[in-house]
């Protein structure tokens, strides 16, 4: 696994020199070029998926449901990196080297790195929405698509932020050991730098992986909890088939994300063991490479571990019937309480309210459906 980064590393050769970027490779050209195949074909899949669901969002009303939008955010975000990252380090991976000198080299590494970065947070405001709807039922209200929606921009600002820092001076953004993609300078044995590893597997990698376990245990604790007391015949705010619905939603989530910890993981590793080890021993540029697209991947996977695992779609086209039954029992799900319907008049349904502290507050209201 180790490997001498002196040997690949001209330190007298300045970034700002042409030469700089366009070096070949320094590893089996036929491997490479083989993982370049594979990540183009990974760019056009992951345009179809992405592209797909985002049209699907966009086209049916009844798929922007407040957990739904960061899902959303994820997709739009995987959208623009199956477009940049995944085009430009496959064709270079293909000649052997790298084709769109440093400016290229900066947005690929700014893309993937702000990519990763927002979507380790989004998926987190995924959990924790749908964990606070399972643990505050009544208050599940709050849980509105603006304020997802604001929450979901703040996410994708602080990924933004982190994302700069090596554009002003802390760390920089670099050629690879394989010298076809590009990421952060991780060889470097700078304090500076080795301190942004650092940051950056804290703030990126362990704080988001920490609170998804957190945040989907307590949930599903939650629905374990409510269904015993269901079995026991007590009186729970869900009935047996909310709890169902809400098992298949956090199943949806907790594969998702597991599809995301799994991709990136052996990358973070790389990260954190590049920081005691120094460009005389380091990772090798192979395993690296192999790393990084195994990580760019995740626009793949994602989008497709959710299509698979959602019962709003199938796999090639938005399933009609479960739209239909998402957007009847929409207001029901943002109040996380499936009410008693009575019958319909002139266009409207008589709801109970959910069940307060005072009983003599129960009222039917009338809920027009949208």
């Amino acid at each position: 696994m180790s490997f001498n980064y002196s040997s690949i590393i001209d330190e007298q050769l300045s970034r700002d020199d042409p030469l700089f970027w366009n070096r070949p490779t320094p590893v089996n050209c036929n491997t490479i070029r083989i993982m370049g195949i594979f990540l183009c074909i990974a760019a056009f899949i992951g345009i179809i998926f992405n592209g797909t669901l985002l049209y699907s969002f966009i086209r049916y009303k009844g798929l922007r449901s407040p957990p739904n939008i960061f899902v959303i955010f994820i997709v739009g975000m995987g959208f623009f990196a199956s477009c940049t990252i995944l085009p430009l380090t496959g064709t270079s991976s293909i000649y052997c080297q790298w084709l769109y000198k440093r400016t290229g080299c900066q947005l690929s590494a700014i893309v993937a790195f702000l990519y990763g970065c927002s979507s380790s947070y989004l998926l987190c405001g995924a959990s924790l929405s749908r964990c606070y709807i399972i643990i505050r039922p009544f208050q599940a209200k709050y849980i509105t698509v603006n304020r997802c929606i604001v929450i979901s921009s703040i996410a994708i600002f602080i990924a933004f932020i982190w994302t700069m820092l090596p554009v002003i001076g802390w760390n920089e953004y670099t050629m690879e050991g394989a010298r076809t993609s590009c990421c952060i300078n991780w060889y470097d044995r700078r304090t500076s730098y080795i301190s942004f590893l650092f940051f950056l597997f804290i703030v990126v990698y362990c704080i988001p992986l920490i609170i998804l376990i957190i945040a989907n245990t307590i949930t599903m604790f939650g629905l374990k909890r409510m269904r015993e007391k269901i079995e026991n015949g007590i009186q729970t705010v869900f009935n047996r088939k909310r709890i169902e619905m809400e098992r298949r939603i956090l199943k949806s989530i907790i594969i998702t994300t597991s599809g995301f910890i799994f991709t990136w993981t052996p990358y973070a590793i790389i990260f954190f063991v590049s920081a005691f080890q120094g460009k005389d021993y380091a990772i090798s540029p192979m395993a690296s490479f192999f790393c990084a697209c195994f990580a760019k991947t995740s626009v793949i996977w994602i989008p497709m571990f959710y299509v698979m695992t959602s019962t709003q779609f199938q796999l090639n086209f938005v399933n009609r019937d479960a739209l239909d039954q998402s957007i009847g029992t929409k207001r029901i799900d943002a109040t996380a309480f499936n009410a008693p319907i009575l019958p319909q008049k002139n266009g409207e349904i008589m709801m109970m309210k959910p069940i307060t502290e005072n009983i003599n507050d129960i009222q039917p209201i009338a809920t027009k459906i949208d």
